[in-house]
């Protein structure tokens, strides 16, 4: 047999082994699954495997929200391992991935298992510092959110809304043999709604069950949602849209909260003409919070907000209607709970046709700094506008460097390297400005911990996707 043909045949026995090799990640049972960080996390780059749970997305070209995967690489080495698609009411269907050193694959749902519906996915790679994102496209524009590198007994959502012109979906992925039993509950500015269908939940393993929210909570503005397993773990994600016929048009996609916390950033803020943004910050327990939100300004200093947020009850601060907050001048938040009691955090931000932005993007905070950080989505040419924002909570200033991962080749500029963020500060760089291409997998390290978001904007196209990066380990 000549060189050229045993290639092929190597490659295929590798896939094998990659699969045989990660498939008792599958098969354990939730009770002696990995417990992570409360936040996606990249693994060690010197691990020898690494998981990432994806969920909310259509696996098929015409459903609103068709679903592709995004693994970026941000080590030495390649990277080999499946992907196990999970589509609604189907089997499981697994497929190996090679992931480049320095680079990123893209997986399109619908091409490894297409399904009529909702499909989820499992990631499995034979290493660490990778991260991975879930990004969706349909006609409500493009949206885009870290996958979960862990499981979770709990999830909360702050935001949500199921007015006419809106839908809000939830996805509960289990991806454990095991079965999941969950309760949901809502709070809404009516009061708590705890359904009865939602209540003692079976979330068989291996699926997904997809939540209309707006069959159980019906016309509400203001949805927050805790879901709780009794039994297993999940991974949960919400899907919001809204048709445009109230104003708001775009859709959202959001991981949840695996925890509530005493701290949360935001680098990210602007309001301006066409562009509202909101606050929401959501209690779940059942003592009263004392919170508040702190904002740093490109220009100018604002007071504080100091909120009282009454036990399972949200707190909203629309940005627009404060005269603290000036239009046109970019912001970061900084939320803290002064009386320990653990709240959740999300910015919501809409954006009409006529503006700089357009569509809609819900946030999570960020719970955790750290000196390195990856996306794995993103773009820099003619459609894309990215823009990286970072802030630094020190008392020292950071210097912050930007990579692309481009196909085995670190891409770096001189524009990009050493930039310096004051103690306390923000600062944002546009990324068109020194480096375009059509895919942008991006590594931001510092010298101090930082929090990094990222910014896409499609001047051609609906959407607009605000998400915190996905921190890697030192």
């Amino acid at each position: 047999m000549n060189a050229a043909r045993r290639v092929p045949a190597v490659a295929v026995i590798l896939a094998v082994l990659v699969i045989a090799g990660l498939a008792d990640r599958r098969g354990r049972t939730t009770s002696d699954a990995d417990v992570g960080p409360p936040v996606p996390m990249a693994a060690a780059a010197d691990a020898g495997s690494s998981a990432w749970y994806c969920t909310g997305a259509t696996a098929n070209p015409d459903g609103f929200a068709d679903g592709r995967v995004i693994v970026a690489n941000a080590g030495d080495r390649p990277l080999q391992g499946v992907v196990t698609v999970y589509p609604f009411g189907g089997a499981p269907v697994p497929a190996p991935i090679q992931v480049p050193a320095i680079g990123r694959q893209v997986i399109r749902l619908g091409d490894v298992a297409a399904a009529p519906s909702f499909a989820s996915a499992l990631v499995e790679l034979d290493g660490g510092d990778a991260v991975v994102e879930l990004v969706d496209s349909g006609p409500f524009g493009d949206t885009s959110a870290p996958c979960a590198s862990t499981a979770s007994s709990e999830w909360y959502f702050a935001d949500g809304v199921t007015t006419k012109d809106a839908t809000e979906t939830l996805y509960l992925f289990n991806p454990f043999p095991d079965d999941a039993v969950v309760d949901l509950v809502f709070d809404t500015e009516e009061g708590q709604i705890t359904p009865q269908a939602l209540t003692g939940l079976t979330v068989q393993g291996g699926t997904t069950a997809v939540i209309p929210v707006g069959d159980s909570v019906q016309r509400r503005e203001q949805v927050a949602a805790t879901v709780t397993a009794r039994a297993g773990r999940l991974v949960v994600t919400r899907l919001q849209t809204f048709d445009g016929s109230a104003g708001r048009k775009g859709i959202a996609l959001t991981l949840g909260a695996a925890s509530a916390g005493a701290l949360w950033y935001l680098p990210e803020g602007l309001v301006a003409d066409g562009i509202t943004e909101r606050y929401h910050v959501f209690n779940p327990s059942t003592t009263e919070a004392r919170v508040q939100v702190e904002l740093v300004l490109d220009q100018g200093q604002a007071e504080p907000f100091v909120l009282t947020v009454p036990a399972e009850a949200r707190v909203t601060i629309a940005a627009n209607d404060e005269a603290r907050i000036p239009k046109g001048v970019s912001h970061a938040a900084t939320v803290r709970s002064l009386n320990g009691v653990g709240v959740v955090v999300e910015r919501a931000v809409d954006a009409a046709v006529s503006g700089a932005r357009t569509g809609l993007s819900q946030t999570t905070g960020a719970q955790v700094t750290a000196k390195r950080w990856a996306f794995a989505a993103g773009g820099s040419d003619d459609t894309v506008e990215e823009i990286l924002v970072f802030q630094n909570l020190g008392t020292e200033v950071a210097r912050v460097s930007v990579t692309v991962l481009a196909d085995g080749t670190r891409v770096t500029n001189d524009a990009l390297q050493g930039i310096e963020v004051a103690p306390g500060g923000r600062r944002s760089v546009r990324l068109g400005d020194s480096v375009t291409l059509a895919a942008t997998p991006v590594l931001v390290t510092s010298d101090q911990p930082i929090i990094v978001e990222r910014v896409l904007n499609r001047p051609k196209s609906a959407g607009i996707g605000i998400s915190v990066g996905i921190p890697l380990r030192d």
